[in-house]
């Protein structure tokens, strides 16, 4: 039986989507994602899929879709990592339907990402013999197939806290952090027993032992008082 904390699968969980949004503001930030290389060497221009604007190399149309599709991503991404830090903060419920809504954001958005580079792949490989003569992939490139992974980690990670939320995941002992385990023993001091309800046989036992002893005690006072 494998023994996890659910405090902890948060907390990897929010870090991963952190680093995801961190990369993907970077590849904005960074405009060298694939060096452009026309007949004319000299004329040398670097490009990336998030440009508004292309040069004569490159017409704009032919990414369009593909700049829509990682913006969507990112969006997705932000509000992931919004919905994860409130849950982590306890400032949202934490249930099922929480943890299914994460689930689906996360796999959205690394699926979109991973879609929007492999359409931005197919572009570079038509606009070789039409645009331009060759391209070099440079490393920021790879930093977004990392964002994918992270995607899909913190996709991972919430499915398993929404099948432990419904119970599924019986191979898993989870350890509950302070403030629940609190939580719990206040409700179980909390609880009483009904009117009718019978009391357990250790409970009977020892209230009878109890009772015995208390008669002992009794009649030996009053042995000692005669005397």
């Amino acid at each position: 039986m494998v023994q996890i904390s659910h405090r902890s699968i948060q907390g990897m969980n929010t870090l991963f989507s952190s680093w995801a949004i961190v990369l993907l503001v970077m590849g904005i930030a960074i405009e060298e994602w694939v060096e452009l290389i026309p007949e004319d060497e000299r004329a040398k221009m670097n490009h990336s899929p998030w440009m508004r604007c292309c040069n004569a190399l490159w017409p704009e149309d032919d990414l369009r879709v593909v700049r829509i599709m990682m913006m969507s991503s990112l969006g997705l991404s932000f509000l992931l990592n919004l919905i994860l830090g409130m849950k982590l903060t306890y400032l949202i419920p934490q249930n099922k339907y929480i943890h299914l809504f994460t689930t689906i954001l996360s796999f959205l958005s690394g699926i979109l990402l991973l879609w929007a580079l492999v359409l931005y792949h197919n572009k570079l490989k038509q606009g070789q013999s039409v645009h331009f003569s060759s391209y070099n992939i440079n490393w920021i490139m790879y930093t977004a197939y990392l964002n994918i992974f992270f995607l899909f980690v913190c996709g991972i990670f919430s499915l398993l806290e929404y099948q432990l939320s419904t119970g599924c995941c019986t191979w898993l002992n989870i350890h509950k952090s302070d403030n629940e385990c609190k939580e719990s023993e206040n409700c179980i001091k909390g609880i009483s027993l009904p009117e009718h309800a019978a009391m357990p046989h250790g409970i009977v036992r020892s209230h009878t032992v109890n009772s015995k002893e208390g008669t002992l005690n009794k009649q030996t006072r009053r042995v000692t008082w005669a005397l």
